[in-house]
């Protein structure tokens, strides 16, 4: 059997009744995410095109008691951010819990917002020294205008020189952006900014290009960094081994793939994996993935948390 026991000690427990959550279940908003699509009648969390997505989907479903009349949400991918969140700042109200931040606000990727800045407020002096041409024009000088024209035209040679070297150093710097963190976990500081220590990707389901996107921002992360690297996860009910695959299997980008009901996902694989062969790749690939420690139940999550020490 795949089967992932989970094990519960006094500490965990403690943390799961401060969070609000029933011992056992740490992801207890998951039933209130899940249910079946108006249109199709299919799982929410499954590729309607895939027919193994919809089976797993409904074997995933019926392990957690989701009745077949249940209507999906409208969007459950932002209602689990919501969810995450609220669970984490009752967790942790000491840390700063916030989504959709900008890695930029952080202190070990301020650097990251230095070269904005900078591009955004060099002055461009040609329209001042323009208007000044202009007042000065048809103006009796004297003795002085050969010395103020010639200053003048220096001036302007050099603001365009200014010019030219800020557009050569804009062509050369590199387009390198970091998508907006989903759920970030924060140390608060008083005297700099925020010190990033969980940086969450939070995906109901996936597909590749999502999957990718993960990577992407993880890598990143990893190469942009100045100071220690934050603790950098997934959050996903995606039930396709497949799929999960491209983001827990050997990708030193992510750290962590946290299922919101691992062991429910273990049974749902194991029921269909009992109706194919012995040698079924999908049931292989999972099994890898828990034996790999990279695919880990939410409730691992929370411990994650806990361990942050405080600002």
């Amino acid at each position: 059997m795949i089967g992932v026991f989970r094990t519960q000690s006094l500490e965990s427990l403690h943390y799961l009744e401060l969070a609000g959550i029933v011992a056992g279940v740490p992801a207890s908003f998951t039933s209130i995410l899940c249910g079946y699509r108006r249109k199709t009648g299919k799982p929410n969390t499954s590729d309607s095109n895939d027919d193994l997505s919809v089976e797993l989907g409904i074997e995933l479903f019926d392990r957690l008691g989701i009745p077949r009349s249940k209507i999906a949400p409208d969007d459950p991918g932002s209602d689990m951010e919501e969810q995450i969140i609220n669970v984490l700042k009752a967790l942790r109200p000491d840390l700063r819990v916030e989504r959709s931040r900008a890695a930029k606000e952080f202190s070990q990727y301020a650097h990251l917002a230095v070269f904005a800045r900078f591009e955004k407020d060099f002055p461009n002096l040609t329209p001042r020294l323009d208007s000044l041409a202009s007042d000065v024009l048809g103006v009796d000088l004297g003795a002085k205008k050969k010395v103020i024209d010639r200053r003048m035209r220096d001036l302007a040679a050099a603001a365009e020189q200014q010019m030219r070297m800020k557009e050569a150093l804009v062509q050369q710097m590199p387009e390198e952006s970091l998508l907006k963190i989903d759920i970030s976990v924060a140390v608060p500081r008083t005297n700099g900014p925020d010190e990033l220590a969980i940086a969450l990707s939070s995906k109901w389901s996936l597909r590749t290009d999502r999957a990718q996107d993960c990577v992407s921002q993880g890598h990143k992360l990893v190469a942009q960094r100045r100071g220690k690297m934050p603790h950098f996860g997934v959050v996903t009910i995606e039930p396709r081994p497949s799929m999960l695959k491209i983001l827990a299997d050997g990708s030193g980008a992510i750290d962590f793939v946290y299922h919101l009901d691992l062991p429910a996902l273990s049974d749902a694989i194991d029921a269909v994996a009992a109706t194919r062969r012995t040698s079924w790749s999908p049931g292989r690939t999972f099994k890898r993935l828990i034996t790999q420690n990279r695919l880990r139940d939410f409730e691992q999550l929370l411990r994650e948390v806990q361990r942050i020490p405080g600002p």
